[in-house]
């Protein structure tokens, strides 16, 4: 009996110490009363094993009175001496994929999907994103590529009412003036597609710049009124067109991307409609982009309907999966059109004017672009 008391009060103090609230901490090992003093931020929850000195064998006679164990642990004597007790705590590293804008070959801004250890602040995600944008990164044998100065270091990172600040080492001067457009575009793309951000001001020690790359003109504050791969060619100074944000195919390294560009179409009553103008328009056969076959599943022939936030479009029987599901890769097309417009509408697919679930998305209204991954390359 007096083993068995033992057991159960070495139990009470094993789970007094496990369900004390403890800071979180990087890995280390714990003996005896030596504290948890390492610190860091965030919120991912460490993973603890305990390890004693009962074996399971012997523990599992046990096993039947631990409901009363652990009852009697709350009232228990708290004098009794601790048995030695290891802990191992594991901060297990959760992955994110961070969407970035880079260059093809053929300088097109390409938006890749890349995975990466989640960071626990804004600025450790921003230093993240900077340094996969660096001219010494490649991706797809070669056929896209970063376009920063590898050199160029952060020197400061501010963020005030969505306007982000960089402040880059002198090195950033050293950026080329090849399609110098296309890298602006690509560097604004990269760090508004972070939540929360909404234009980018450059300086360089410390100074605003309003010109990179020896004389290309930018503006104070860039943000994606700036279009993305928008053609030398754009009509939006035409009466009755209006610029819209179409997501094309291409291949790269035999693989099928897509790429966002920025055109203009007849004007609609609503965006909405400007879009279904610009379905049917083909991009530039130099361009080496094809339209996407999923725009072809909506219903150009039913209006779109609006409810609040959120807008109906009406598909085709094509955008069926089977008689009571719809096109998954249709849903989130549509919904980054949308997000490239900067339309703030949630996507809702009828057929026939009734409602039907997407399939593999539980509940659309939860459905956030950003968990969209696509484009995935990797280092």
């Amino acid at each position: 009996m007096k083993k068995i008391k033992n057991f159960f009060l070495s139990l009470k103090d094993k789970f007094k110490n496990l369900f004390k609230k403890k800071e979180k901490t990087v890995k280390t090992n714990v003996i005896n009363d030596q504290n948890l003093k390492l610190k860091f931020k965030g919120n991912k929850m460490p993973k603890v094993i305990v390890n004693t000195k009962f074996s399971l064998k012997k523990a599992s006679i046990f096993m039947v009175p631990i409901a009363i164990a652990v009852i009697g642990i709350t009232v228990g004597i708290l004098t009794t001496p601790k048995d030695t007790v290891k802990v191992n705590v594991v901060l297990e590293d959760e992955k994110t994929s961070y969407r970035v804008f880079l260059i093809s070959d053929d300088n097109m801004v390409v938006p890749v999907s890349i995975a990466q250890d989640e960071k626990m602040t804004k600025d450790e995600e921003i230093v993240d994103r900077f340094n996969l944008i660096k001219d010494d990164k490649q991706y797809e044998n070669g056929k896209i590529r970063g376009y920063i100065p590898t050199d160029t270091k952060l020197k400061d990172i501010a963020l005030n009412e969505g306007i982000l600040t960089l402040d880059l080492t002198a090195e950033f001067a050293n950026l080329s003036p090849k399609n110098i457009r296309r890298t602006v575009e690509a560097l604004t793309y990269t760090f508004l597609d972070i939540e929360g951000i909404d234009g980018l001001k450059l300086c360089v020690e410390g100074e605003n710049i309003n010109q990179v790359a020896g004389n290309y003109l930018i503006p104070d504050v860039l943000d994606k009124t700036i279009g993305i791969n928008k053609p030398v060619s754009a009509l939006s100074d035409q009466i009755n067109t209006e610029e819209v944000v179409m997501i094309y195919n291409k291949t790269i390294n035999n693989n099928n991307f897509y790429i966002p560009m920025s055109i203009d179409a007849e004007k609609g009553t609503t965006k909405v409609d400007t879009i279904y103008n610009a379905i049917d328009l083909r991009p530039s056969l130099y361009t080496g982009l094809k339209k996407v076959k999923e725009y072809s599943y909506l219903d150009l022939t039913a209006s779109p309907k609006y409810e609040e936030k959120t807008v109906s479009l009406d598909i085709t029987k094509d955008g069926m999966v089977d008689e009571v599901t719809i096109s998954k890769d249709l849903y989130e097309l549509m919904a980054l059109t949308f997000d490239y417009c900067n339309l703030d509408y949630k996507v809702n697919l009828t057929f026939e004017g009734e409602d039907y679930q997407v399939d593999g998305i539980i509940d659309e209204s939860d459905y956030k672009v950003s968990s969209f991954v696509y484009n995935e390359v990797q280092l």
